[in-house]
């Protein structure tokens, strides 16, 4: 009897080591997650100097710290890998727009900033100055809003009031392309959807209001 209540002591300390050897692997996993999807939203919202020891920077930043992810990928629960993999797509379209405008830097040539935005939000060349949005499909629609009003959240402190005039016509033709494919779409998708149509209403009453008052009193200094 003895010996067995040892055993069964000796297999509830292992448990226990085991348990909480388990929550801190799962723990600095999470941190790690948390570290790189912070950075990524970090330097897509910041205004950019486009020059080549500036991208350096910031990849260097990034390849830390996805390094950092990769060692810890498999313990990872999958609602943390799938934002993990969010951010990876949203830094690969954050290189596209920087590159653009280091070329445009480097050749003495102006930015089209309404491409830069268009491409920002939905991707590298997917909108054009056509505003064509056949590539928006019932399978992807859900991503591409996801996708847009994330981008604006992150980004909403430095758009301006022109900016802000674009990206209200782009959302309105992406909402027209949304009901045109509205009866093929998967009902959850349509109410998640319908919320995140809430949030960007309230991002943008919030945030274009606050930049026309601050272009606004800028003006008015000038004047001055």
């Amino acid at each position: 009897m003895t010996n067995k209540l040892t055993l069964i002591a000796a297999v509830a300390i292992f448990m226990t080591a085991f348990t909480a050897c388990k929550n801190k692997t799962n723990e600095q996993a999470k941190l790690e997650a948390t570290s790189f999807n912070t950075y990524v939203d970090s330097v897509n919202g910041i205004q950019h100097v486009y020059t080549e020891e500036n991208w350096m920077a910031i990849d260097k930043g990034y390849t830390e710290r996805e390094a950092r992810l990769e060692q810890q990928i498999s313990n990872l629960e999958a609602e943390d890998k799938a934002k993990a993999e969010e951010s990876r797509a949203k830094y690969q379209a954050l290189k596209a727009t920087y590159e653009q405008n280091l070329a445009a830097a480097k050749a003495g040539t102006e930015v089209d900033s309404k491409q830069v935005l268009r491409d920002r939000l939905f991707g590298e060349g997917k909108i054009s100055a056509d505003m064509q949005f056949g590539f928006v499909t019932p399978a992807n629609v859900l991503n591409i809003y996801e996708t847009f009003v994330t981008t604006v959240d992150n980004n909403k402190d430095a758009y301006s009031r022109e900016d802000w005039d674009e990206i209200k016509v782009l959302y309105e033709a992406l909402d027209t392309r949304k009901n045109e494919i509205e009866k093929e779409m998967d009902g959850a998708d349509n109410r998640k959807i319908a919320g995140l149509k809430i949030r960007f209403a309230s991002i943008k009453a919030a945030n274009r209001a606050g930049t026309k008052a601050n272009e606004n009193a800028d003006a008015k200094k000038m004047d001055n």
